[in-house]
């Protein structure tokens, strides 16, 4: 007696219409090729140095999503100084009373003079960020931070104290750089808040979760405000970027042979472990749409790539469940049907259908007889 796949007859191609099977095919093919084709997107090469980087969204997908998950998708994330807490707060902007204009007013005399003493003393300035700023809670997270790792910095076994106070010097200077930064940028950060503010009070409107073009147009809202913010965080994190090379270059080049774990102490220090982390996930995931689409068009291991697809896609729209009220639904649907035809896929084993499946499935599906 001979065992065989005789126990899956969906498994059979000789069991299936050949217009079903036909359909499977294109099925198959074109679920393929919409995974490959977004995975090489993803994928982007400079033209002038000819060098390639995977641009993933994650960070992007991460940071908006919502629901039972959002704090573990949310925890995957490099520091962004807790900008979702201390600046994504909605406020509604009101013209400054009097009383508001002469405290501003004062605390902007008390601070030059402070400038002024610190100049004569030939001591550093000690920066300040304005009490009424919108930005201000977010501005001194990003201070602390940079102190925490300048702290690490300078406690580099090996580095010289001229090395130590170079580190304070250029510590004082992204400092500054990023109180002028964010003070140039202070009125378009109320207005944004400000935006945040009419938005959650539209959320909480009559009929927002019960009329569907309404309940569109605050989801194309709420992505329009979420991705306001992101020059901000782009231009803190080059500041950032710009203060951590400041301090990768504080020992001489000769100590680049002479002391190399100089150099690896300081780049220990500087690192963010979770952004090293996001990148390998980018490549990951890259690597397994790619991986997917180029299975699926060739029909092997179909079931493996259907697999793979439909753990994407759960990670995906895990972020946005649709009974969140503040989930976005733009996409949730749409990765839901492909996921369905994912399913079809895994339940027919569809790359026995004019893909490689078919070899495997008469090479290593033969069993000896008993």
């Amino acid at each position: 007696m001979s065992t065989t796949d005789e126990a899956s007859p969906a498994c059979v191609p000789a069991k299936w219409p050949l217009c079903v099977m036909v359909a499977l095919v294109l099925l198959r093919l074109a679920t393929g090729w919409h995974f490959f084709s977004e995975g090489t997107k993803k994928i982007v090469t400079n033209p002038a140095t000819g060098q390639w980087r995977v641009e993933v969204p994650t960070e992007m997908l991460f940071s908006r999503a919502v629901g039972p998950l959002e704090d573990f998708f949310q925890s995957k994330l490099p520091s962004t100084h807790n900008s979702q807490q201390l600046l994504a707060q909605p406020h509604e902007f009101k013209p400054p009373t009097d009383e508001e204009l002469e405290e501003a007013a004062a605390w902007e005399r008390e601070y030059e003079e402070k400038q002024k003493i610190a100049v004569k003393k030939k001591e550093p300035i000690e920066i300040e960020f304005p009490p009424n700023a919108p930005y201000r809670a977010w501005a001194v997270q990003i201070v602390d931070d940079w102190r925490e790792v300048q702290g690490k910095v300078v406690a580099v076994s090996g580095l010289s104290e001229e090395a130590q106070k170079e580190a304070a010097a250029r510590f004082q200077h992204r400092h500054q750089q990023l109180a002028d930064y964010l003070a140039s940028e202070s009125d378009a950060i109320s207005e944004w808040r400000h935006e945040l503010w009419r938005l959650e009070n539209w959320k909480d409107s009559p009929g927002a979760n019960e009329i569907p073009f309404v309940e569109k147009q605050i989801d194309e809202k709420q992505a329009e405000t979420t991705s306001a913010s992101r020059p901000w965080i782009a231009q803190v994190e080059s500041i950032q970027d710009d203060l951590y090379d400041d301090w990768r270059a504080l020992p001489p080049p000769e100590d680049r042979v002479e002391k190399p774990e100089l150099f690896d102490e300081i780049e220990s220090a500087v690192a963010d472990s979770k952004t090293t982390s996001l990148d390998r996930m980018n490549l990951a995931v890259t690597c397994l749409i790619i991986g997917v689409g180029v299975l699926l068009m060739l029909g092997l291991f179909t079931r493996v790539a259907a697999i793979g697809g439909c753990i994407f896609l759960l990670m995906v729209m895990s972020t946005q469940p649709p009974w969140v009220a503040e989930a976005s639904k733009q996409f949730f649907y749409y990765q839901l049907v492909e996921m369905a035809a994912l399913g079809v896929l895994f339940a027919t084993c569809a790359g026995r259908f004019a893909g490689l499946d078919f070899f495997l499935s008469r090479c290593c599906g033969k069993k000896s007889k008993a």
